[in-house]
């Protein structure tokens, strides 16, 4: 039964017909049938207005609408172009082109800003394409593992530690099936390499078992892979090394070379470790060598060195690390939950991306926090979406520029479905052109964010492979009909006859315009506010009290002869009015310190734990200002002091809940029982790491047999680089195996936040594209709305109105809008920028006035991109406003 649509309740429900369905209706459908089925869905939507109410009724109305979106209509109505042959296509290009000519301020923007939002998105997408790369060159890395530790003990829980003891790797695989091989990696850091007279100093070495290359596809140029580090005293080295030590690779195999006083033998040649390898070496020794060092004693205590296992296809990582606890307890016999230590199992993809917050991980290259990722990734999409907005909004705006060609098409015509798909045609021609010139300015963009980065970027990396290519073309003509539906339905959904009377008349912005401005500002805001941020916690970990005295302080590397002339050279050095204060130690603070078995002996028992150690020597702490709360510094005065002495921080001694520390037995885990030191002193903690780890469990030792790796000489009254070359000469006088290399701390501290700084550059440069962007957008809206508004303007000033009330009036809509989206944008920018900060362990609380800053700079810059047109029409002659058209 049909419903008479002249009655009364039927023309009241006529008010509550959503327009969008029908009118996305016209456009899919065949003319010929639309009035029969435009005609059925509305006596559908009366029925279930009656019957179900308004809500559910227009609903089912879209949702039938919808329904129509099927490919046999597809095929046989306007979307088809019937066939469009390629001189309508020519013609559309024509015309593409010609408007961007008559339209020179309109088509720059538009085009601009695309290719700002493509430019960016490319260096985007190439920097994380670059980071997920990373080991990706191995064939296993879907199956291979690194093992970490959580140790358990008081006031602990979540601390990740990324070493291992030496037997962890070989137990686990003779005990579990699944494994089908391990690799243990343990750094040797610097080392001298001697091939007759010449000495070298190679920066990075490090120890592997024999299975290295065959867990790990690093290129081996020459040997075998099998054998190569199966015998002591093998040494593998890369290609850059043995062109180092001899005129050409071919000539190094086989040959004997000295490292630190041992000899060993060239058993192959590796290609230099690629840049996107989290494992970065200039030499691997076989681990075999070390077999009688105390590290690889049977012990359990102590962790040293990263243990990798290759599982076997198909085996479940998850059940096999769910078994790792009472691996532990087997093997180590400790059955308290807060004296042990859990085992977990690390994905080989994760190592470079998901390693933050693991400590002494100084084995992994470049580690990089994967949160900045989808940082980038959100920004890159941000960025796009606001030029994308522009392209909207402006060629909306402007439609009725076009209402005429519109109208005399139609009139001569051609249907809807074709002046959509010349709209559609001219977005997607645009979207194109602004790809091929963000490319060309990506050739310039590109080497400056590989100098701030420190990367090595290539554009030419997009066109490595020929489906990625094709992909990026098709995304972008995606992204060219994406951006063109909209405008081209509205240019297209007017009556010819109104079109060509001029009876069309516009009703301001439209709510879907205004949303699109509210978007686009938001996202600006949001990036300028986090900007701010990020700045700010940077500044602050740049300017926190780090517990000790970094300025002014050398760091010279040093060997075994060294290590021997450590007093001739502080003699020698402190004769230097310049020069305050030498000392040495085994690692450099701020660069995740070693962690060694520890033990202390209480009333309860021996208690073993894994804090970080550093061996340090006797004038250590004096030297970098380190405070003591309680008792005594190192002296050369006791004997016990060499070895058997031990200074802990105040972490330590609250955790394992000491009251009295100074004096309780302890010492390294390789101690006996019966012949531990003792503790002497509680350090004012310190942060040595960086800022981004939480001051933990620190034992300083002073055992000048054991070695040291690095020497620090504070200086005073003289700028440090001044005063390298009397440095040097005492150097060159006394050592002759070792070259004289120095560093200064405070470099080294402020390149523990390199990356973030780098970060927030990036950062603060799309914010800046995204607020230019969106202003330049804004200028182009204005624009067009005082034009639309010429006459409005005339007679209110011929009725009186000022030149600021006009300005006022003319702005204050955007104004609105601007406001409308920072109170939108707050909630989202903060819940972000929490989760961030909660990365950091030393962090900056967010003020509002962070907020309201982002907020108040984003309304300066758009009112004074807002004022250039406002302040132009609002001084403008009445006289010639009144007699616009």
């Amino acid at each position: 039964m049909e419903i008479d649509p002249t009655t009364k309740d039927v023309r009241d429900m006529n008010d509550q017909i959503p327009q969008w369905p029908l009118k996305f209706l016209r456009a899919v459908c065949p003319d010929h049938l639309i009035e029969e089925i435009e005609g059925d869905l509305l006596q559908n939507f009366y029925k279930d207005h009656r019957k179900f109410g308004q809500r559910k009724a227009r609903l089912r109305l879209t949702l039938n609408a919808i329904r129509y979106l099927r490919p046999e209509i597809i095929m046989r109505n306007k979307f088809s172009f019937q066939l469009i042959n390629i001189m309508m296509l020519l013609n559309y290009f024509k015309l593409s082109l010609r408007n961007i000519r008559l339209s020179p301020l309109y088509s720059f923007i538009n085009m601009f800003s695309l290719t700002i939002g493509l430019s960016s998105c490319l260096v985007i997408y190439l920097f994380i394409s670059d980071e997920l790369s990373f080991d990706s060159l191995h064939s296993n890395r879907s199956s291979v593992y690194r093992i970490y530790g959580v140790p358990h003990y008081s006031g602990n829980g979540t601390q990740k530690i990324a070493l291992t003891n030496a037997w962890t790797g070989p137990s686990i695989a003779e005990d579990f099936p699944q494994v089908a091989s391990f690799t243990r990696y343990w750094t040797q850091g610097k080392m001298t390499f001697t091939n007759g007279d010449d000495h070298l100093l190679i920066n990075s070495v490090a120890a592997v078992d024999s299975t290295f290359l065959n867990i790990f596809d690093f290129n081996l140029q020459s040997g075998n892979r099998a054998t190569a580090l199966a015998e002591p005293n093998s040494v593998i080295l890369t290609e850059s090394t043995a062109l180092k030590l001899f005129k050409n690779t071919d000539e190094s195999l086989g040959r004997a070379i000295t490292i630190q006083d041992t000899e060993y033998k060239i058993t192959g040649i590796l290609k230099d470790t690629p840049e996107n390898s989290h494992l970065r070496f200039d030499a691997l020794l076989s681990i075999s060598t070390f077999g009688k060092n105390k590290m690889f004693s049977s012990t359990w205590e102590g962790s040293f060195l990263n243990t990798y296992l290759l599982l076997h296809d198909g085996a479940d990582n998850k059940e096999l690390e769910s078994k790792l606890s009472d691996f532990w307890i087997r093997h180590t016999g400790i059955k308290d939950p807060d004296k042990g230590t859990t085992l977990q199992l690390q994905p080989l993809s994760d190592v470079h991306l998901q390693s933050t917050d693991m400590d002494h991980d100084y084995n992994n290259y470049r580690k990089f926090n994967g949160t900045y990722l989808k940082v980038f990734g959100i920004t890159g999409i941000f960025i796009l979406l606001i030029a994308c907005v522009n392209f909207m909004n402006l060629t909306t705006a402007r439609a009725s520029y076009r209402w005429k060609e519109v109208g005399i098409r139609k009139s001569i015509g051609a249907k809807k479905t074709q002046l959509f798909g010349q709209f559609i045609f001219e977005s997607t021609v645009m979207a194109l052109l602004a790809l091929v010139l963000a490319m060309l300015l990506d050739l310039f963009l590109i080497p400056f964010v590989n100098q701030l980065t420190g990367r090595q970027l290539l554009l030419s990396s997009l066109f490595a492979h020929p489906i990625q290519a094709g992909l990026l073309v098709a995304v972008t003509i995606l992204l060219g009909l994406l951006t063109g539906i909209y405008p081209s339905f509205y240019m297209t959904s007017f009556n010819v006859t109104s079109v060509l009377k001029g009876g069309i008349k516009t009703q301001g912005r439209s709510i879907f315009q205004n949303s699109l401005v509210v978007l686009q500002f938001g996202l600006a805001i949001g990036l300028i506010i986090g900007t701010l941020v990020v700045t700010r916690q940077l500044s602050f970990m740049k300017n926190t009290d780090i517990g000790f005295t970094k300025d002014q302080i050398i760091l010279v590397g040093m060997n075994g002869e060294v290590n021997k002339k450590l007093e001739v050279l502080r003699t020698e050095w402190l004769r230097n009015q310049s020069v305050s204060g030498v000392t040495a130690s085994s690692q450099r603070l701020g660069t995740n310190l070693n962690g060694w078995g520890f033990k202390v002996k209480t009333d309860t028992g021996i208690y073993n734990f894994v804090p970080s150690n550093l061996n340090v020597d006797f004038d250590y702490l004096k030297v970098y200002g380190i405070t003591l709360n309680d008792g005594r510094d190192f002296s050369r005065e006791f004997l016990t002091d060499n070895g058997k002495a031990f200074i802990i921080n105040e972490t330590m001694a609250r955790e394992l809940n000491m009251k009295q520390p100074v004096g309780i037995p302890a010492g390294q885990s390789w101690y006996e029982n019966d012949s531990l030191g003792a503790i002497i002193g509680v350090a004012k903690d310190f942060n040595y790491n960086s800022l981004y780890s939480k001051i933990g469990m620190l034992a300083i030792v002073c055992k000048p047999e054991w070695g040291y790796d690095e020497i620090s000489i504070k200086i005073d009254g003289a700028h440090a680089k001044e005063i390298i070359p009397a440095l040097k000469e005492v150097w060159d006088k006394n050592i002759t195996t070792y070259p004289f290399t120095y560093s200064f701390l405070d470099e080294h501290v402020d390149n523990l936040y390199k990356s973030d700084q780098q970060m927030s550059s990036v950062i603060s440069i799309t914010a800046i594209f995204a607020i230019f962007i969106s202003c330049m957008g804004l200028f182009g809206l204005v624009a067009i709305t005082m034009n639309k508004k010429i006459k409005e303007i005339g007679i209110r000033k011929v009725l009186g109105a000022t030149n600021f009330q006009i300005s006022s009036m003319l702005s204050s809509s955007f104004t609105k809008l601007i406001l409308i989206s920072f109170v939108m944008i707050c909630p989202v920018t903060y819940y972000l920028l929490f989760k961030w900060l909660e990365s950091f362990s030393y962090r900056i609380t967010m003020s509002p006035w962070l907020f309201l800053s982002g907020g108040l700079i984003t309304i300066i810059i758009a009112l004074l991109t807002i004022s250039y047109h406002t302040i132009r029409s609002a001084r403008e002659n009445p006289v010639n406003a009144l007699r616009y058209e």
